[in-house]
């Protein structure tokens, strides 16, 4: 599957949610380590002045363009 997004891009679930940052993406394997899925990213947002971290299909991200860094004040 092509990569749709890179690491540092701002992201946000289809449904709502947080603005996250793109972390990296995370390679699946199966038990004999072959590689079948590099769809999946590793994710971090802050949630009450905590950093939250979470992996996504990137199916279900689109990509944040307002222009404003993760770590700034509203």
């Amino acid at each position: 599957m092509i990569r749709k997004f890179k690491p540092g891009d701002r992201v946000q679930k289809h449904n709502d949610g947080p603005v996250m940052e793109v972390v990296k993406y995370v390679v699946d394997q199966d038990l004999g380590g072959e590689n079948f899925s590099n769809r999946n990213l590793e994710c971090v947002w802050f949630e009450d002045e905590e950093r939250k971290k979470a992996i996504f299909d990137q199916r279900t991200l689109f990509k944040v363009t307002d222009g404003r860094g993760l770590y700034q004040d509203p």
